[in-house]
């Protein structure tokens, strides 16, 4: 194991890997849209229901409002994900090749906390504390005591660049809070990752019974950005457009068409800008 240890430097740069959406094929895309419109636009028929009034509702009006209201959710979240799918694949890497050496590094770097951890006596060993569970890597430290669990969030730091979202649950689910559960592990590790997350591009989220390291992201380059401007607003304009020109009624196309195109260019300039989490 002491062999492996060195056969992983710090500055591992080799995992590019992806978001969770990675998961997600192009028929989930689909399905997914199809879902959220029909939500969608049973939510906004009733509520048309109940703006033209209960004692004489216009039922074919609010039947078009929910189709268009929902047909437009559905196009636009297809438009998005197939795009996001598209721009994750063309990466062509394998995730489980990833996460596999993604999950070997992490043992590695972290099998000095065990050897620490069994001269003070405490079972804990990397190959049963770190694991995957639904992608994500788990660290259990729950055993740990306060001076090791600083140590490890420390290499954690260290290692930053061969990782990306990471969990360290701090208990142990269904034990007691006093039983096997060391009580300074959790504020030790918060001490040291509000120090140093922020600057190796970490954001902390706080559970009950976990802490979860997530990338911050990286915002998209002027070029990148207008690559998905342009991308997005042709389709996006339209779909708004034509969908605020019916929802308008008689006498204020006009004026629809020209809300909706300003919402599909708004709404196409927060799709470009979101941040890239895969690092």
């Amino acid at each position: 194991m002491t062999n492996q240890c060195i056969s992983y430097p710090l500055t591992l740069e080799l995992l590019l890997l992806t978001e969770a959406v990675a998961d997600i094929t192009t028929r989930d895309a689909f399905s997914i849209s199809i879902v959220a419109g029909a939500m969608v636009g049973t939510m906004a028929s009733f509520i048309s229901i109940f703006a033209t009034g209960l004692d004489d509702p216009d039922i074919i009006f609010s039947i078009r409002s929910g189709i268009v209201a929902g047909s437009s959710t559905a196009i636009l979240l297809l438009i998005f994900a197939l795009y996001r799918i598209r721009e994750i694949s063309s990466k062509g890497d394998s995730r489980e090749e990833r996460r596999k050496v993604e999950t070997e590094y992490l043992r590695s770097i972290l099998y000095p906390i065990e050897e620490r951890a069994q001269e003070r006596g405490i079972s804990w060993k990397v190959k049963h504390m770190i694991r995957r569970d639904r992608g994500v890597l788990v660290v259990d430290i729950a055993e740990l005591e306060s001076p090791l669990a600083a140590a490890l969030a420390e290499r954690l730091i260290q290692g930053r660049g061969g990782l990306r979202r990471v969990k360290i649950r701090t208990l142990m689910p269904g034990e007691s809070a006093h039983v096997k559960n060391d009580p300074g592990s959790r504020p030790a590790v918060l001490q040291r990752l509000k120090i140093d997350a922020e600057r190796v591009n970490w954001q902390v989220i706080q559970k009950s019974s976990s802490i979860t390291l997530r990338p911050m992201g990286e915002a998209p380059s002027p070029r990148m950005w207008t690559i998905r401007f342009g991308a997005f607003v042709i389709p996006v304009t339209l779909v708004m457009s034509l969908a605020f020109r019916d929802l308008a009624g008689n006498g204020l196309e006009e004026q629809g068409i020209l809300f909706g195109a300003a919402c599909g260019v708004i709404i196409s300039a927060l799709a470009a800008s979101y941040r890239d989490r895969t690092s």
